[in-house]
């Protein structure tokens, strides 16, 4: 053979050779899920309204996991800023989002300052006669400042002094400069009115939004038959007995045959609540997919009950799903209003048996030096990575089963059906880690 022949065939097997990788010439790779290895933790501290009725509460939120957050209390309209001002009482849920479009959530609630106790008392002037209305009510309010006062519950005025009152009873409410409200019953009755005493016997609710609470009350002194009344109301009834009651607190008054009054009974009905119990089973959220975890609660000690999980909104479904890992309290409520509070975590679920044997075959075929692993792997793809297998799965299933011939590497033997079927059984399942 001609030597310049010779020479000619060596230069282009060894270009040939050299241009042997572990990967087949290919268009450029999709680009892996740029959330899959992040975990967006939202953190917020929040300034409670100044009552239940306010609307200067506000939430300051900040992002970790990421950089360049935005953030949003409505899961559409994103701002730079992680302060929301101008908040009343309720349940918020803050998204922050990166620059790539990752999330990160949290349910936060806005409560309010609680009131004070404002007490009421008074100095009382009878009017003359049962008929005329020269009575008068002064009263005094402690707990708080910057007081107005009410008898109706709806127009307040300055002064605390009303004037210009006939025999009855008045419920006389005082409210602080926030909006927090006390208030008490008085009677006014007629100077030549005898002394009559009214006792009234609470029996508490059964929760906080139960309406099962009663009042029992008698009266002595004066012309009998006595009648009842509440809450100022005119109609007055034979019998002392009042059921069906929510909790609060119920200003109840006697009136003798000669329509003179007792003074007002200011009787407060509780809620007396069951034990209940609360727990979870949780599953697991995905190491590749975040917020896929999941938490059931179970409850105990009573009846109807919703659930709400980090003092969120309550709901019907016991069931709570897309969590992130880590921990959570948990929270139920009963049918009468009665909750409360346990905890329960959530792991990183542990690698699926069916991921694991995938992991094997390109442990074995393609995570090896010079190929999908460190320091240089081959298009950026390091395959001893659990989220990158994840991420490359349509990848992984066009070279190593669906290309003719299906080696690993291009270079390296055929797979055999073995192998193939695991990569195939995977993918099937759902391709996660946790398959």
């Amino acid at each position: 053979m001609n030597k310049s022949i010779q020479l000619f065939i060596i230069a282009f097997m060894s270009l040939a050779i050299a241009g042997i990788s572990c990967s087949k010439s290919s268009p450029t790779p999709p680009p892996a899920n740029p959330c899959a290895s992040k975990t967006i933790v939202v953190t917020a501290t929040v300034t409670p309204a100044s009552n239940a009725t306010a609307v200067n509460g506000s939430i300051d939120a900040t992002a970790s996991g990421s950089t360049s957050f935005t953030y949003s209390k409505d899961g559409s309209t994103f701002q730079a800023s992680g302060t929301f001002s101008n908040l009343g009482v309720g349940n918020y849920t803050i998204t922050a989002k990166d620059a790539d479009g990752c999330t990160g959530t949290k349910a936060v609630t806005v409560t309010s300052v609680p009131c004070p106790t404002i007490t009421l008392t008074a100095t009382l002037t009878q009017a003359t006669t049962p008929t005329s209305a020269d009575g008068s009510i002064t009263v005094t309010a402690a707990g708080s400042t910057g007081f107005t006062y009410s008898k109706d519950g709806v127009a307040f005025q300055a002064g605390n002094v009303f004037n210009n009152l006939t025999v009855g009873s008045y419920t006389i409410t005082a409210k602080d400069g926030n909006g927090c409200t006390g208030s008490a019953g008085f009677s006014v009755t007629a100077v030549s009115c005898p002394t009559i005493t009214l006792t009234a016997t609470p029996t508490n609710a059964t929760g906080p939004t139960a309406t099962n609470g009663s009042i029992a009350a008698s009266a002595t002194g004066g012309a009998t038959p006595h009648t009842f009344s509440k809450n100022g109301g005119t109609t007055f009834q034979a019998t002392g007995t009042f059921t069906n009651l929510a909790v609060g607190t119920y200003q109840i008054v006697a009136k003798d045959a000669n329509g003179c009054l007792s003074n007002v009974s200011n009787v407060t009905i509780s809620s007396t609540c069951p034990t209940l119990t609360a727990s979870g089973v949780s599953t697991g959220s995905d190491k590749c997919a975040n917020n896929t975890g999941t938490i059931t609660i179970t409850a105990g000690g009573s009846t109807g009950f919703t659930y709400n999980l980090n003092n969120g909104a309550y709901q019907a479904s016991n069931l709570f799903s897309q969590l992130a890992n880590g921990s959570y309290t948990i929270g139920v409520k009963d049918a009468n209003g009665c909750t409360t509070t346990s905890t329960a975590s959530v792991a990183i679920a542990p690698a699926g048996s069916l991921f694991s044997a995938v992991k094997a075959v390109l442990a074995t075929n393609c995570a090896v030096p010079g190929c999908h692993s460190l320091p240089a792997p081959q298009n950026g793809l390091n395959f001893a990575d659990d989220c990158t297998i994840v991420a490359q799965k349509d990848r992984i299933k066009a070279r190593a089963v669906d290309a003719n011939p299906s080696q690993m590497p291009p270079s390296g033997p055929v797979l055999s059906a073995t192998d193939k079927q695991k990569i195939v059984d995977w993918i099937n399942a759902g391709g996660k880690h946790s398959n």
